[in-house]
């Protein structure tokens, strides 16, 4: 009975704390550090979760000293070092490797035949330590740049003549890129209920163009892009100078969406919006979605539905989405109230990092102003505005960016011989920039906005107001009217705006930014000489798959009393 329970206990204690871990330690070893062989033999410090002591010394198990003995000897060969010798020692509480490192191979010579420019990724000099990785990506490095310019049919020879009495080693590079490949035949593969133009006017490359992985993968991209697809893959085939490529898809099986969040502003208080929408609506990857928006000053409904490549413009051969956003909203600003309905009409193009939104923008408005002497027209509008968007978006990632630049122009005017109530013209410029560096992420951005009305009617909300998460975040969402106004909460006609901002990890996934934000907004048409307004604050992020979730607190520089607190999902640089 004894014995029994005693063997239980054993293997009890067996189960549970298993085999016994060993410090490890390096003898002998000159050039390659201590931290870089335990990095590269992925040795790490492995404490068992009963082990409280502070000792950092990594450990390993006894089982695998004879496999890392081997990984060991690998690893220096592959650095240079192939005369090496290692011993391994096992003691009680430790296991030593005792290594000799012998001379290493060093570049005698590196002869380079290429009537392709190569040099740039042979990384060696002579008299360099023969580092095999290091050889090997010179090879995948040459491979890529010939793939990325068309070139498929080249040929191409790496090789190392290793001499190990003299340790030396004679490097050849021999390349002839030959002619390059073209685009052929393009087969898409797809659902009954999706036609395959929609495939191919995502795609980035027609047929006869010159062959790129970079296009491969834009198409990728594009197509995931519309949100209707499970899985996407492209097959490519080498035909001699051509590249034949078959697109297959699979429809999302999941296609209903159902969103509910909540943010806060100082003004607003606490908002509540409410997301739910169809993907691949009645085929064809089309979408229907609806908003809800509902806040103390804010509230909006609004339906939005999406048609991809409705229709295809020859002199361009290419394909156009069709957007259509219609929507009821009820806002109160500072002096005047506002309800209106609007249906803005999008026909849209995205070409790889750009991207042209053109339409029609009609709007019924009814303000009602607070303040009688207030300079505010009131009333009811309908307004008939076309609208043209350039974007140019050079970033690394549209969700949270950390390197590239943004630039975008938006121009729309209303037009009184269409049925517009005013005539005015807008435009918006806009352009970001965001650069990493050892984790600091600066971040800039400017806004600047005219506005020239040619009859005196022109709605208040249709001029340009401030604040917000976006804006100055002393202020809250459109709380910042015209600075040279004589009257508080004005629109302007003139708009800088500006933001700087640095962002570093504190702990884990959350970071801190400091931010400074400066406005100036003139009542004034082509008014630049008016005051401008700045803030200064700080926020927190925390990164999630769907962007960072930001809390963000702004004070007015020169008047601490006046502050706001944003609370958002969302990059804004």
């Amino acid at each position: 009975m004894l014995l029994k329970l005693s063997l239980a206990v054993f293997i009890l204690i067996s189960f549970v704390f298993g085999e016994p871990l060993k410090k490890v330690y390096f003898i002998g070893n000159k050039i390659l550090s201590k931290d870089y062989l335990y990095e590269n033999l992925n040795i790490a410090i492995d404490k068992a979760w009963y082990d409280f002591s502070q000792d950092k010394t990594p450990k390993i198990r006894n089982s695998v000293v004879k496999p890392l003995k081997k990984t060991l000897v690998n690893l220096y060969k592959s650095e240079g070092f192939y005369s090496v010798a290692v011993e391994a020692k096992n003691g009680d509480n430790n296991i030593t490797f005792f290594i000799k490192e012998g001379a290493p191979v060093k570049i005698k010579s590196i002869e380079i035949k290429s009537d392709f420019a190569i040099k740039k990724f042979i990384k060696f000099k002579i008299g360099d330590r023969f580092i095999v990785p290091k050889f090997i990506n010179s090879r995948e490095n040459i491979k890529k740049d010939l793939h990325n310019d068309g070139y498929c049919n080249y040929d191409l020879t790496t090789k190392a003549y290793v001499d190990l009495k003299q340790h030396q080693v004679n490097l050849l590079y021999k390349l002839q890129k030959n002619k390059k490949c073209f685009f052929g035949k393009i087969i898409i593969k797809t659902t009954k209920n999706m036609p395959k133009k929609i495939i191919k006017s995502r795609l980035s490359y027609e047929t006869n163009e010159f062959y790129s992985p970079i296009k491969i993968n834009e198409s990728y991209k594009n197509i995931l892009g519309l949100d209707a697809f499970d899985s996407v893959n492209i097959k490519e085939s080498n035909f001699g100078d051509k590249i034949d490529t078959e697109v297959s898809v699979i429809p999302k099986k999941s296609t209903i969406v159902k969103n509910i969040g909540v943010g806060y502003e100082t003004d607003y208080g606490f908002k509540t919006i409410i997301h739910w929408e169809k993907k691949n609506f009645l085929g064809g990857a089309k979408k229907i979605a609806f908003d809800l928006k509902y806040s103390k000053d804010d509230k909006y409904i609004k339906n939005t539905f999406f048609y991809p490549a409705l229709f295809k413009m020859k002199f361009w051969n290419k394909y156009f989405d069709f957007k259509n956003e219609f929507a009821y909203e009820d806002t109160v600003y500072d002096n005047f109230k506002e309800k209106k309905l609007v249906d803005i009409v999008h026909f849209q193009k995205d070409l790889d990092n750009y991207s042209v939104d053109f339409g029609i923008d009609f709007e019924n408005i009814k303000i009602s102003k607070d303040i009688d002497y207030y300079l505010i027209n009131d009333g009811k509008f309908n307004l008939v505005s076309p609208f043209i968007k350039f974007i140019m978006d050079k970033r690394d990632s549209k969700i949270d960016p950390r390197q590239g630049y943004y630039l975008s122009s938006y121009l729309e005017s209303g037009l009184t011989y269409i049925g517009s109530s005013s005539s005015y013209f807008k435009m918006l410029v806009e352009g970001r920039a965001i650069k990493t560096i050892n984790k600091f992420t600066i971040a800039f951005k400017t806004k600047f906005g005219m506005i020239e009305e040619f009859q005196k009617d022109l709605p208040e909300s249709k001029l340009f107001f401030a604040g917000g998460s976006f804006s100055n975040r002393a202020y809250g969402y459109n709380k910042l009217g015209a600075t040279n106004a004589k009257y508080s909460g004005l629109g302007g006609k003139t708009l800088i705006d500006s933001s700087f901002e640095i962002e570093h990890p504190i702990v884990g996934k959350v970071s801190l930014a400091l931010f400074l934000d400066s406005t100036m907004l003139s009542v004034n048409e082509a008014d630049f000489g008016s005051d401008f307004v700045n803030s200064y604050g700080l926020g927190l992020r925390y990164k999630t798959i769907i962007g960072p979730i930001k809390l963000d607190v702004g004070f007015n520089a020169k008047d601490s009393s006046i502050y706001a607190i944003h609370f958002q999902i969302g990059q804004s640089f």
